[in-house]
This record gives structure tokens, C-alpha cells and sequence, in this order.
């Protein structure tokens, strides 16, 4: 289940994960972000590092999970 990743547009996405530490060095667990998404408002964007592998070769990356609605309710 993504929550509302679907609606989160691609470059929101993309902007988050550059606030993530390096996947390669990060701990091997879900990093969230939240941030400002345009028309649908403040979001948490959930990120996982990944490996790519091509025979001798490999490369982390964040990949985006899940997407939730931050509530600015203040109490």
C-alpha cells in the first residue's frame, strides 16, 4: 500500500530523496522526508535504499515506497 505516492508528482519525489543520505552508507532501513507538494500540500514521502547489480558492478539508489499527508494541526 503507497498512500498517495501515485498523486506526489515525479520531480517532488525526486527533490526528497536528495535530502536523503547516501544510500550505499545509510542504514538499511525506511528514511522518510517530508516536504511541500504543490497542490496536494505537505506530504511524507518514504524512501528505501535499493541495489542495482550488473556482474562486477552495483549501485545504491533511494526508491520511493509510500506517500502519506503531514496534518499541520497545531494543539
Amino acid at each position: 500500500m503507497n498512500g498517495i505516492l501515485a498523486s506526489v508528482g515525479g520531480q517532488y519525489v525526486a527533490h526528497g530523496s536528495q535530502a536523503l543520505p547516501d544510500p550505499e552508507t545509510a542504514e538499511r532501513r525506511e528514511h522518510s522526508v517530508e516536504l511541500s507538494a504543490g497542490h496536494i500540500g505537505r506530504v511524507r514521502i518514504f524512501y528505501e535504499p535499493k541495489q542495482v547489480r550488473h556482474h562486477k558492478h552495483s549501485h545504491w539508489y533511494w526508491s520511493a515506497c509510500r506517500a502519506e499527508p503531514v496534518n499541520d494541526l497545531a494543539e
